[in-house]
């Protein structure tokens, strides 16, 4: 059986002195962009590139996974979608399980406390501090993205951008 990998990121450092007229047109700081940068070459590096995107329509999210696959030229399918802006564990979850199971490796791109909250719900309680642009993998022992459920997965790890750049 090939498990599932599943991975989450959460959007870069947004600007809250930019002018936007709604949360959900709040752009990338400068900080954003390059930490966005550095995950996605590191992801390429240690071959933890996904299969399929799907990203928050907000435009700090998009524009943080479009810095990371263009910085560490990543071949993966890139979807938006509305629904992650302020979604909820659950409709993410709901998200997940409509995945073509031709996919074995998932990434969505979201916001903060879903992060945090589905890998707690999909790895058995694990608490994490989810910093902007961090990436989580979870590792999914299961066959097909329907079957997921709660306490499934396994947390294989947690990369910051701050842990990074001190290497």
């Amino acid at each position: 059986m090939t498990a599932k990998k599943l991975y989450i990121m959460r959007h870069g450092k947004s600007d809250w002195n930019s002018n936007f007229n709604r949360d959900f047109d709040r752009p990338l700081a400068e900080r954003g962009v390059n930490a966005a940068s550095l995950i996605g070459k590191h992801l390429a590096v240690i071959e933890q590139l996904p299969e399929l995107v799907i990203s928050s329509s907000a435009k700090r999210t998009l524009n943080t996974i479009e810095i990371a696959m263009a910085e560490g030229n990543w071949n993966s399918q890139l979807k938006s979608s509305r629904q992650l802006y302020l979604a909820t564990t659950e409709e993410a979850i709901a998200l997940i399980k409509s995945t073509s199971d031709a996919i074995n490796k998932l990434m969505l791109v979201a916001h903060e406390p879903m992060c945090s909250s589905l890998i707690a719900e999909l790895a058995m309680g694990a608490h994490v501090k989810f910093p902007t642009a961090a990436v989580a993998r979870l590792n999914l022992k299961i066959p097909s993205w329907q079957q997921l459920e709660e306490c499934y997965g396994r947390l294989d790890w947690l990369l910051t951008p701050k842990a990074l750049a001190k290497h």
